[in-house]
Formats: C-alpha cells, sequence, structure tokens
C-alpha cells in the first residue's frame, strides 16, 4: 500500500471515529427522552457501554501495531457511538438525517467487513470484496432512502434482511478460512472474536424480528446486553491468543471497566430500591450512604475481580499448588517415556498461559507447546536431578511488557524441581530400552550366525555320517548283529538330523535367508491364501535389516495371516510392506467381520505386541471402514543401503 494511500484510509478511519463520539455526544441525551419508561436505565446503559467501547478502542489504537489492530480500534469507537440508540433519534433532528444514518451504516459496514478480512486483515475468499461491496451500496441506498426508511422510525424488514444477509455473509467468509487456511492460532483468535459477533448480531435481530416496537424496555436490555459481547470476546482473543500483543494494558482495562460496571450498576440499584422503599426522603442521606458503600468495597472488589481475570489470562500462575496438582496429575496419568514430558510442556503452558513451554533433554531431544518467539526471550532453567544435569525448562513469558515476575521465577524454579525427576526417569527408561532392543538385536544376530554353522556345519556332517553308516550296514554281510548296531546308529543320527533341523528352524525361519524378506513374505501369505483373494503391495526395494527386525516382522506377519484365516471370515486379504519414518512398516488387513468391541486380546495379539515393543516398535490394531480388521506393525531400525 502506498503513503498516500495509507494515510488516506487513516484519515478515514479517524473521521469515522470522530463521527462516532460526535453521534454519541449529541445522541446520549436523546436516549432518555426516547425511552420514558426507562430513562435512568437506558442512558446508565449506554454511557457504560459506550465509554468501554471507546476505552477498548484507544487502547488497540495506541498499542496495536498490526493494520487490523487499528481497523478494530475505529470499529470499536463506532460500535460504541454509531448504534441506534443515538442515530433514530438523531435522524428526526433537522440536518443530521444523513450522518445520523450514515453512523449506523458504518457500524454494520464494519462489522462485517471485519468478520470478511478477520485475521489476515485480507479478505477470503479474494474475490469477497466484490460481493461485500454490492451489498454496501444497496444497504446505504436503503438506510438513506427516507420514503422507505422514514427519519425516527422503526427500520423496514428490507434493512434487516440486508443486515441479516451481510452478517451471515461474514460468517460464512469466516468458515471458509477457518477450513481453507486457518492454522491453530488464527482458529483460536476466530473462536472468541466470532463467539462476541455471533451473540451479538443473534440477540439484535431477535428483538427485531421477534418482538413489537423493537422490544420496548426487553428488547433494549437484551441488544444492549449483547452487543457487550464484541468487545468482550476482543478482549478475551487479545489476553488468552496474543492477537494485537496488548495483553497487558488489556487486563488492567478489563478489571477496571468491570469493577466500574458492578460499582454503577450497585450503586444504581440501591438508588433506585431506597427510593421506591422510602418515596425519595432522605434521598441525598441514602445517596452519600450508596457512595460510601461503593468506595469501601472498591479495592476488595478489584483484587477479586482481577484474581478472576488474571486467572482467565494467565492461567493458574497465582495458585502454586493449582499447578503443583495438575503437574502431578500429568505425571501420574503418563507412564516415563509414553509421552510423559509432552504431557508436562503442554500442562505447563496451558496452566501457565504460556505462548511456549519446553522441556529440552541433554541428549538433544526436544517436547515443546506452543510457538517459540522468533526475537528469543526464553527463559532457561535447568533441570538438575542428585547434582546431575538433565537438561532444560524453556519458557517463554507471554510478552515483552509482561516478563516473568520474582513470584513466578520462585514457581517455575519449584516446578524445575519436579521436572527434573520426570526428565530423568524418561531418560531412565529410554536408555534400558536402549539396552533391551541391543540386546535383541544381539541374540537375533547369535541365533543367525548358530543357524548358519549348524545348517552348513553340523547339518551337512550328520548327513554325511548317517550315509556311512548305511554303506556300512550294506557292507556287513551276514553279521546280523553287525547291521543291527549299524542301523541303530543310522536311525539315532536321522533323529539327530531331524532335531536340529527343528533347533535351525526355531531359531530363524529358514525363509528368510533362503529368499530374503520380501519373498518370504510373500510366501507366507500364498500358504495361507486359500480361497482368499490375496494382494501383496511390496517395496521396489529394501535396505540391509537388522536379523531381530527381520525375524519380528515375519512372525508377526505370520500370525496376523493365519488370525485372518481362523477368525475373519474374509474375503480378500491384504499384506503392505514399506520403509518409513525410520524403520519398517508392516500392515496385514482384511474385509472380514473384524474385532468385537471389548473383546480381550489373545495369545496371538499379546504375542505380536511384545515382539513390536522389545525393539521398540508398536503395534496397532483398529477396524477399517469396511467393518474388517487393519493392523499395523511399526519396528524402527538402522538400515544400511
Amino acid at each position: 500500500m502506498s503513503l498516500v494511500l495509507q494515510r488516506a484510509v487513516t484519515a478515514g478511519g479517524v473521521l469515522c471515529a470522530l463521527l462516532a463520539g460526535l453521534l454519541f455526544l449529541l445522541g446520549l441525551p436523546l436516549v432518555a427522552s426516547a425511552r420514558p419508561g426507562y430513562a435512568t436505565y437506558a442512558t446508565v446503559t449506554m454511557l457504560v457501554y459506550t465509554v468501554s467501547c471507546f476505552g477498548m478502542a484507544a487502547v488497540v489504537a495506541i498499542l496495536g501495531r498490526d493494520p487490523l489492530a487499528r481497523y478494530a480500534a475505529v470499529m470499536l469507537a463506532v460500535i460504541g457511538g454509531s448504534g441506534s440508540p443515538y442515530t433514530d433519534p438523531l435522524s428526526a433532528r433537522p440536518g443530521l438525517f444523513v450522518a445520523a444514518r450514515f453512523g449506523n451504516f458504518l457500524l454494520v459496514a464494519f462489522v462485517v467487513w471485519f468478520l470478511v478480512i478477520f485475521p489476515t486483515s485480507r479478505p477470503m475468499p479474494r474475490w469477497a470484496a466484490l460481493p461485500f461491496a454490492a451489498w454496501a451500496v444497496a444497504t446505504l441506498a436503503v438506510i438513506l432512502n427516507s420514503a422507505i426508511y422514514p427519519p425516527g422510525g422503526d427500520p423496514p424488514g428490507i434493512l434487516g434482511l440486508l443486515i441479516a444477509a451481510g452478517f451471515f455473509g461474514g460468517v460464512a467468509a469466516q468458515v471458509w478460512r477457518w477450513r481453507k487456511s486457518s492454522d491453530q492460532v488464527a482458529r483460536a483468535q476466530t473462536r472468541w472474536v466470532l463467539l462476541g459477533l455471533v451473540i451479538a448480531i443473534i440477540f439484535t435481530l431477535i428483538p427485531a424480528f421477534a418482538l413489537p416496537g423493537n422490544g420496548g424496555l426487553t428488547g433494549f436490555v437484551i441488544t444492549s446486553a449483547a452487543w457487550l459481547a464484541v468487545p468482550a470476546s476482543i478482549a478475551i482473543a487479545v489476553t488468552r491468543y496474543r492477537l494485537w500483543d496488548i495483553d497487558v494494558v488489556i487486563n488492567r482495562a478489563v478489571v477496571y471497566g468491570a469493577v466500574t460496571v458492578i460499582l454503577v450498576a450497585a450503586y444504581l440499584a440501591i438508588n433506585l430500591g431506597a427510593n421506591a422503599v422510602f418515596a425519595g426522603r432522605g434521598q441525598t442521606l441514602l445517596s452519600l450512604a450508596a457512595a460510601g458503600l461503593v468506595a469501601v468495597a472498591f479495592q476488595p472488589l478489584r483484587l477479586a475481580v482481577q484474581q478472576v481475570v488474571n486467572r482467565v489470562m494467565y492461567g493458574e500462575r497465582d495458585d502454586p499448588r493449582a499447578v503443583l496438582l495438575r503437574l502431578g496429575r500429568a505425571v501420574d496419568e503418563s507412564m516415563a517415556g509414553d509421552g510423559l514430558l509432552q504431557r508436562i510442556a503442554n500442562t505447563l503452558a496451558s496452566a501457565l498461559r504460556l505462548p511456549y513451554a519446553a522441556v529440552a533433554l541433554r541428549a538433544g531431544e526436544i517436547f515443546s507447546a506452543g510457538t517459540q518467539p522468533e526475537e528469543g526471550g526464553v527463559l532457561s532453567l535447568p533441570l538438575t536431578h542428585q547434582g546431575e544435569a538433565v537438561g532444560e525448562l524453556r519458557l517463554a513469558p507471554r510478552g515483552a511488557r509482561d516478563p516473568f515476575s520474582p513470584a513466578d521465577l520462585e514457581l517455575l524454579r519449584e516446578l524445575a524441581v519436579h521436572v527434573a525427576v520426570a526428565a530423568q526417569a524418561v531418560e531412565l527408561a529410554a536408555e534400558l530400552r536402549r539396552s533391551r532392543e541391543g540386546l535383541v538385536n544381539a541374540r537375533a544376530e547369535e541365533r543367525r550366525r548358530l543357524r548358519r554353522d549348524l545348517h552348513d556345519g553340523l547339518g551337512p556332517q550328520l548327513v554325511s555320517l548317517a550315509l556311512k553308516l548305511e554303506a556300512e550296514r550294506n557292507r556287513a554281510g551276514r553279521d546280523e548283529e553287525l547291521k543291527g548296531t549299524l542301523a541303530e546308529l543310522a536311525g539315532q543320527t536321522r533323529t539327530v538330523i531331524a532335531d536340529v533341523r527343528r533347533l535351525v528352524y526355531a531359531l530363524r525361519p529358514p525363509a528368510l535367508d533362503e529368499l530374503g524378506l520380501v519373498d518370504a513374505l510373500g510366501q507366507a501369505g500364498q500358504a495361507v491364501a486359500d480361497g482368499m483373494q490375496f494382494e501383496y503391495a511390496r517395496p521396489e526395494e529394501l535396505p540391509s535389516l537388522p536379523a531381530a527386525v527381520e525375524v519380528a516382522a515375519y512372525r508377526i506377519t505370520q500370525e496376523a495371516l493365519n488370525n485372518v484365516v481362523r477368525h475373519s471370515g474374509a474375503r480378500h486379504c491384504r499384506l503392505a510392506l514399506s520403509v518409513a519414518g525410520g524403520g519398517l512398516r508392516v500392515e496385514v488387513s482384511d474385509d472380514g467381520s473384524g474385532i468385537p468391541a471389548g473383546a480381550p486380546a489373545g495369545i496371538g495379539l499379546s504375542s505380536m505386541r511384545e515382539r513390536a515393543e522389545e525393539l521398540g516398535g508398536r503395534l496397532d490394531v483398529d477396524t477399517t471402514e469396511g467393518g474388517g480388521t487393519r493392523l499395523a506393525a511399526f519396528l524402527p531400525c538402522a538400515m544400511d543401503g
């Protein structure tokens, strides 16, 4: 955007805000005269509402660096000063018709366009600007047409339909953005702001369409309360999801705004109640008493509201016991190594409302929640257990204007002690797992060596011995005793040969060495697929795998295929073998009856899971869309080639 255009847009925004302020000043005295039945309530409500909107607009305008923040500031000012309680009576005053109605149009147009461009400042979809422009022209034409919408009169039905169409179009744009391009943070921002706008829209349309004369006092109460949701929802989006990085000031604004609203409401309630009871007698004394009560209640009320707002914005940082309890529950619910440190990072970020929390182990592995700030400023606390450094606890403050306080640091150091214990447990569990995997691989390699020695060495020697004994028995002539002894020795030798063959097969399936893993799995599938359609998705090339991984993959596949044949009643079975993510993946699926809900795991399934887990892998079993079963085993390994 060129500098001239930027200045023009800024000037337009300032003019819109000034128009809203002027309409507020001119229209506030007319609020009471237009509502004689509830004049005081209407005037005070609109005053508090408009001041809240203007205050929020000023904060966003001063501290917001994003163009959308400045747009939101102007929008809040227009919402506060251009509402129908001001513009409707002003439109009947000489010379103010166009200004009042244009301010009313700006309120609706600003909100609808905000829905189209939030939170990136660009319309989504890109062509949304064209229907918005057409809608804006039609809406402005109806609002400024005194024949259709007379000065001081009720809005016509066509205007209500146009406003509803604009709002629903804006919501549709947000849904489009949500589905097509929003990330997690943008969706969190959108959720809060849309909630406030939808509440305001719905409860504005209800009195307009369902109640005669816009509902009188009831309609006014519903509409004014509903539109308070707009600044409130923007405040929550700012404070909880750092929409425009002004959360510290918003915190103070929300606290003092809420305290002001509560105290003003209490003061009015006391005065109006006392006036009704005592019929106006002693009004001055009662007013002084009410003012004194409000003054006394200010500080306790401020502390209570501050605590509530801090809990919403910053989580449980003011309640260390609650944080420790949540951390303890996270540790109890996760076994060491089973997502424990990730759960701890998530718990810290959630409980303390931090944008980034991470547990970094000395081995280099990092478990994080949130997004690490690009500008640095991350607090690193050492994790030490029994004098040994096990890693770091990394935490990002909520903002440059909201660093960690001494109380925060004290709490975080206490938390670091407990996190260090968990980090040490995870490291020990990982070390134990690596040792177990090393033992399993060493055992498998030793078995492969033994099988080769038995198959290539002892086996042939025994066969040769059996043949020589048979030959000697044939040459023994008529010596029956010698022939019987030689026959017995030959039979014993053949028995030993069979035992050696069974031992060789138990040590390692011969098909793995004779065919290789890929063809051995295909042969196993064809062997059990009698009367069933069998499909095999195999990789073009398989790198060299550790012996333990080959055996585990073969045994798991064998057991899974046998289960398909024995239990599923399937007509089609598919076996898929692939290499991905630093390991081997074996998947067996069928179109059979599936596993009944709540059925206990059998010996075969437990055995397959144990084979996968002893290598540090996992076994997943679930139901396919067609009702069959899908079994997937992932076996991590270091591959050569």
